[in-house]
């Protein structure tokens, strides 16, 4: 019988699931008639996998950016939470307690994962222009969420992200350079 729990998958690097590619697939098939002018993703397989199949048709090389990788979860790396529970009750607390700061043991926490996606993102949006195709994480996704809408990183796992969602961050530039947001999550990826 397989084990179905969900597990802490940061930085592990398993390829893209059948039901993952099937995903991917339809999810090419919704985003078509947009033409992309750039794909980034994070360079784990299952991101890298999504891009490169969401632009395959338009001939659109995928750029992975290794600062669009998911939380590293360290030591806690293909554990359940029940595993969790049992192997680190001491820190599994800690993280209930606070969630953003809280540091995986041999990891990263929220606040660290921020420090690296922002940057990378506005620096995406410097050397782009038009409709960009980014394909990251749930964390890495919340963090961009929570920055466009201006929420503060404890809300974080308010923002639903299921996988396959697609999240639409339209990203405007003032005369004085500042940036504005509008975000939208126009379709969920689960079914038709």
């Amino acid at each position: 019988m397989p084990d179905n729990r969900k597990r802490y998958l940061g930085h592990s690097d398993p390829p893209l699931s059948a039901a993952g590619v099937e995903q991917a697939h339809r999810l090419a098939d919704r985003l078509q008639q947009i033409r992309f002018s750039a794909a980034y993703s994070s360079d784990l397989q299952r991101s890298l996998s999504t891009a490169e199949i969401i632009v395959a048709d338009a001939g659109l090389p995928v750029r992975p950016k290794i600062h669009l990788r998911e939380i590293d979860a360290g030591q806690w790396e293909g554990l359940s939470a029940e595993e969790v529970k049992e192997r680190y009750p001491r820190e599994h607390a800690e993280r209930e307690r606070d969630l953003v700061g809280f540091r995986f043991p041999g990891g990263e926490s929220y606040r660290d994962l921020n420090e690296e996606v922002i940057p990378v993102f506005l620096r995406i949006l410097d050397a782009s222009s038009g409709d960009i195709l980014i394909v990251a994480h749930k964390g890495v996704n919340r963090v961009l969420l929570c920055r466009f809408l201006r929420l503060p990183l404890e809300e974080l796992f308010s923002i639903p992200q299921d996988y396959g969602c697609v999240n639409l961050i339209r990203v405007s530039v003032s005369p004085d350079g500042s940036r504005e947001a509008r975000v939208t999550t126009p379709w969920e990826g689960q079914g038709d």
